[in-house]
């Protein structure tokens, strides 16, 4: 489904990601772990065409993904229907007035009619526990009430894979095992997963696999997650435990 071949991401005063390989079939669950600055959340990004390689090839589905490719309205419509992400900052991602409406809005953008539209709402909604929440402003919500919100919405577009940054963080144990289960539950149904993540207490059993990056955004290790997790010498070496 994904592929990456020698992908490069440099902001002018520093390189990010370096000689980035790496390839994901549809239906694997992936955690992406390693210290801050290691470039995770660029790598995500970058899956989700919210930035672009400056080095390197990326393909979905055997298509090239290029800004040129992403300028095509058609074409980015598409991708990112089936592509969906979840900010590290759900405050990034809400700006409607509502929390109905933020779950809505990208159905509505992709031209569902109404009815499927508020089907879709209506079950995130009871999924989510939100149904007292559905007409507040969701900027003034509490932090985990705001990610709630900020999944909900990418759900909403039904995506074949869910790219989720930090996903648990500003969570209370509860709705952090509620999030775990559902991701576990999504991947199950055959979504694609990758997952930035440092809350390794809340995300034991979801992962089949493990993607080390180092401080310098490269790829240093890239195996099963019970054993990269076990190889805590490793871990410590690379300052992630």
């Amino acid at each position: 489904m994904i592929e990456l071949h020698g992908i490069g991401f440099a902001y002018p005063e520093t390189t990010v990601l370096a000689e980035i390989g790496l390839c994901v079939k549809e239906g694997e669950s992936i955690a992406l772990i390693g210290p801050n600055g290691s470039g995770k959340s660029t790598l995500l990004k970058l899956i989700c065409g919210l930035v672009h390689a400056s080095a390197g090839d990326y393909f979905f589905d055997g298509l090239p993904i290029t800004k040129a490719r992403l300028a095509d309205a058609a074409f980015a419509k598409d991708f990112h229907r089936r592509v969906g992400f979840l900010f590290q900052n759900s405050d990034a991602q809400l700006f409607c007035g509502s929390v109905y409406d933020e779950i809505a809005f990208g159905p509505r953008q992709m031209g569902l009619a109404e009815d499927e539209t508020g089907g879709r709402v209506d079950d995130l909604i009871r999924l989510f526990g939100l149904e007292r929440l559905s007409g507040r402003v969701p900027y003034h919500l509490s932090g985990g009430e705001k990610r709630k919100v900020a999944l909900a919405s990418v759900l909403a577009l039904n995506p074949d894979a869910i790219c989720l940054d930090e996903p648990m963080g500003g969570l209370d144990p509860r709705t952090k095992n509620t999030l775990s289960d559902l991701i576990q539950s999504l991947n199950a149904s055959g979504k694609t997963i990758l997952c930035a993540t440092h809350d390794f207490e809340y995300v034991q059993g979801i992962f089949e696999r493990a993607v080390v990056l180092s401080k310098e955004g490269r790829v240093v290790r890239d195996g099963p997650y019970a054993e990269v997790m076990a190889d805590r010498a490793f871990l410590e070496a690379q300052n992630i435990i």
